[in-house]
């Protein structure tokens, strides 16, 4: 027995119970989704040379409310046709690539080619769109509201240097030991309502398809190991009679609005599988990883045990981690239904969770893989269960996973980096980040029509992370918790929209959110309010004073009673809500005032000097910008002896500890 059927006999051997209930070839009694677009593949892999040729049946089904004679196909590989596609104008290569000039070497380039497409046996014909990552289909009849039509297409496939997503790595395709097979075969759109949705393959943005089931079969060198959506349904990966030296893998997957793989010599992963809450976990580790390979599994249980109690249990029977090589960087940290991809990374002493980037910085701290692990399984729940559109309301996904990563973060591990005398919190990048530039796109904003690259990242993973904790603390942990159960229970494999997520939250917990939506979400303004200003002022008594005898001059002069203190608030930023300011006075007594922060300032004039005060005490706006200038004292800040040998000795502790020492 070689060793590919090896591993694979191991890995459906120790199923267990977690497919006791259901086999590979049958998921689910009732199906999950509608179902709209299911695909039946056959394809050969050319590993030398990584170009493929495929075959696929597309059953479609019209779920829309009109006819429609045209059915477009995404090509999602000739992204990386040429420097003329849209990916690579807005510089979807630089993104990924460094430095790396696929100009200058033919290899590093891709395609996929349509050969052949039929429908009822006639051949069709059709037209780009955008540019030749999207092609119309014109079809030979309408086909009605509710109908079911079969597309039958060959096409071929040449694989790209990997630079976003699918491709493979190394220094030539032949001498390359990694291929990840990502959006690699003709995909049909979304039909809703009257309208297709087909958007052109962007840069910044990523994807929107219909659910369905998929029945793949993959002809590939025997001496290959693939990782795949979904499971095998043969025990023994039979010889492929048609092609000497080649293996046949049958895939199965239900209910997946995608289907991704990824092939490497056998000997090249460490393989591990095992149960946990009846679901079977594959992992593919790099051998030069293991060091990092506990920590991620844990991570990953910690995110599953955490989407179980606060949504619904992982539906799926398999879940694959897939770690890629260091070389394969532009295939990292991906996410594909039943299976992503999240690199252990080399051992590292620190104790981060995650790498931290800061804006502005030329580096980061390299961290541990707890954060894109819990991440990239985070979206088998917001767009892989909850198939939102990626491409128009991104951040519905990335931002709510990054939202889900910062719970997880937070329950399970309290920090990104914790000891005796330091810590990081979870949400230190997503607030660094706002805050450099907060008012350049919206969330609501169209993937590819952000400013840059940057505020792309800005706005559909950093904002939302403050805007969802905001929305938490507006109407509180318990009842934001029953929001999010709701909406993933009531829009799991559908399309949700924003405002499918505004419906459910206005339901559940009864607040009208116009005004919130309008502010944080459609909105670019900030909510920013500062102690501006804050002193003690003299009040002299003295002049001329009428008494019996007559007017008298007093010459007038200070006295202790007479000082008094005054507060000026001020407004920076576009957003106003009422606000709380709490003030302690040298009399000793205590005020806490409301501003409606209407107008850009007020001051407050009490009858002794302010000695403390600090804006918001209760914590209402986790999104309020600038909390430094949000407490005032009047102590003078001392920066004695103690305090500097505090500091070094803090700093010497934590930098003990992170190295495993202390």
């Amino acid at each position: 027995m070689n060793i590919v059927r090896f591993v694979l006999c191991l890995c459906l051997s120790l199923s267990g119970s977690a497919l006791a209930a259901r086999t590979p070839e049958k998921w689910f009694e009732t199906p999950k989704s509608l179902r709209i677009a299911n695909y039946r593949i056959r394809a050969t892999l050319d590993w030398e040379h990584k170009t493929l040729e495929g075959q696929e049946t597309i059953s479609w089904r019209n779920e829309g409310w009109v006819s429609t004679q045209e059915l477009p196909l995404h090509l999602y590989l000739n992204a990386f046709k040429g420097p003329q596609t849209i990916f690579s104008k807005e510089g979807g290569w630089n993104l990924v690539s460094g430095n790396m000039n696929p100009a200058s070497d033919a290899n590093s380039w891709g395609y996929c080619e349509l050969q052949d497409v039929r429908m009822e046996g006639q051949p069709l014909q059709g037209h780009f769109g955008e540019d030749e990552t999207v092609y119309w289909l014109r079809l030979p009849r309408p086909v009605l509201p509710g109908e079911t039509i079969r597309l039958d297409i060959r096409w071929e496939d040449r694989f790209p240097r990997v630079a976003a997503r699918s491709g493979w790595s190394g220094k030539s395709p032949a001498e390359s030991r990694f291929l990840m097979a990502a959006q690699w075969f003709p995909k049909v759109g979304v039909y809703q309502n009257t309208l297709w949705n087909c958007q052109a393959y962007h840069a910044n943005t990523e994807f929107f398809a219909d659910f369905g089931v998929y029945e793949v079969e993959l002809s590939v060198p025997k001496t290959l190991l693939l990782a795949h959506t979904g499971l095998a349904t043969n025990a023994n990966v039979p010889p492929d009679p048609n092609h000497p030296g080649y293996a046949l893998w049958q895939l199965h997957a239900e209910d997946v609005h995608d289907f991704a793989w990824a092939a490497a010599p056998a000997g090249t992963w460490d393989y591990r599988s095992f149960e946990n809450r009846n679901v079977q976990v594959r992992c593919y580790f790099q051998k030069a990883h293991l060091a990092s390979a506990e920590r991620q599994i844990q991570a990953v249980k910690a995110a599953m045990r955490c989407a179980e109690d606060w949504y619904l249990p992982y539906p799926y029977p398999v879940l694959s981690i897939l770690d890629v090589p260091d070389d394969a960087e532009g295939a990292d940290a991906m996410e594909y239904p039943t299976l992503f991809t999240a690199s252990a990374g080399k051992s590292e002493l620190w104790g981060f969770k995650g790498d931290l980037d800061f804006p502005e910085c030329s580096g980061s701290v390299k961290g541990g893989p707890e954060l894109v692990s819990i991440h990239e399984f985070g979206h088998q729940y917001f767009q892989g269960m909850l198939a939102s559109n990626e491409v128009e309301e991104p951040w519905l996904d990335e931002g709510i996973t990054s939202w889900f990563t910062e719970k997880v973060l937070d329950h399970t591990y309290q920090a990104l980096y914790s000891s005796r005398r330091f810590q990081v919190g979870t949400n230190i990048m997503e607030t660094a980040d706002y805050w450099n530039d907060p008012s350049v796109d919206p969330m609501a904003q169209t993937g590819f029509q952000t400013y840059d690259t940057a505020s792309y990242v800005r706005s559909f993973y950093s904002k939302p992370v403050l805007v969802l904790n905001q929305l938490e603390a507006l109407l509180g942990r318990p009842v934001m918790e029953e929001v999010m159960r709701a909406y993933v229970q009531e829009m799991a494999f559908k399309h949700p929209t924003q405002w499918d997520f505004k419906r459910i939250a206005e339901r559940v917990s009864g607040h009208d959110l116009d005004g919130f939506w309008k502010d944080f979400v459609e909105g670019t303004e900030t909510l920013d309010v500062v102690i501006h200003d804050a002193g003690e002022r003299d009040a002299p008594q003295g002049g001329w004073i009428h008494s019996a005898s007559g007017h008298a001059f007093v010459k007038p002069q200070s006295v202790a009673s007479s000082r008094t203190g005054y507060i000026t608030l001020f407004r920076r930023g576009g957003i106003s809500r009422p606000i709380t300011l709490w003030v302690r006075l040298e009399n000793r007594l205590e005020h806490r005032m409301t501003w409606d922060g209407k107008d850009r300032w007020i001051t407050y004039e009490f009858d002794s000097p302010v000695t403390a005060a600090i804006l918001d005490p209760e914590g209402r706006y986790p999104i309020l910008k600038d909390r430094l200038h949000g407490t005032y004292t009047s102590a003078p800040v001392r920066k004695g002896f103690h305090y500097w040998a505090q500091m070094i000795w803090g700093a010497l502790t934590a930098l003990l500890q992170g190295a495993g020492l202390g």
